[in-house]
Order: C-alpha cells, then sequence, then structure tokens
C-alpha cells in the first residue's frame, strides 16, 4: 500500500490516505518521495479551480525523492537512484521540442498534477 496526503473534494482539507497503485507500467518509474514542494497551482488543483482535478487529488508536483523500481522499457533510471520531478512528469520524446531538449515545450507533456497516483510513492 502507498501513503499520501489527499484532498477529497474540492477545497478539501489534506489527509493521509493509502492506495493500492497497481502494477508499475512499462514507462513509469515508483519513486519514494522524499521531499515535496507546494506552489500555487498545487491549490488550485485542490480546489478545482481549472475544472480538471480528480480526487481523491494527492497535491505536490516539485519532487525529490529515490527510484524505488522502473518499469521494463525505462532508460537511464535506476533503483536507488536521486532524482527530481518539476511541473512536467513525462512528454512524448519525439516532437521536435523534445529532440532538442525542451521536453517542457511539448504539446504532448503531462503535468505531474494529472498523472496517475501510482506513479509516485509518498515517504
Amino acid at each position: 500500500m502507498t501513503k499520501g496526503y489527499a484532498a477529497a473534494t474540492p477545497g478539501g482539507k489534506l489527509e493521509l490516505i493509502e492506495y493500492d497503485p497497481g502494477p508499475l507500467g512499462d514507462h513509469q518509474v515508483d519513486i519514494k518521495v522524499e521531499y515535496c514542494g507546494m506552489c500555487h497551482s498545487d491549490l488550485h488543483m485542490i480546489d478545482n479551480a481549472w475544472g480538471m482535478s480528480m480526487y481523491p487529488l494527492v497535491a505536490g508536483h516539485e519532487i525529490i525523492g529515490i527510484v524505488e523500481a522502473v518499469g521494463k522499457h525505462v532508460n537511464g533510471l535506476v533503483a536507488g537512484q536521486r532524482v527530481g520531478v518539476g511541473w512536467n512528469n513525462g512528454s512524448c520524446n519525439s516532437c521536435e521540442w523534445c529532440m532538442t531538449g525542451n521536453h517542457n515545450l511539448c504539446p504532448s507533456a503531462i503535468p505531474t498534477v494529472l498523472a496517475d497516483m501510482a506513479v509516485l510513492q509518498i515517504g
């Protein structure tokens, strides 16, 4: 089981929850979160100010942690490695922006605040 602080409803108080993230996907990384920043965009997500939040919502998208496990198609990361995760959780890795190292401009970028909770493990 994985633990996280989540809002159950728009504007809800963050409360400790446990959930089963299910099996790790081939392109996913399980990160044991050691530190996590909260910024105003997290408050917008908790309050559903942008109309796209899904609950329960584990807020926080600026993460430092340790890789616990990697999916079979993940390259360049290994268990035990310290990593950081920013605003974007993923990108296509094939568009002109990704190919020039500008993953933050990828039109298919996946914001961390919308990523599946299964990707993150709160320590």
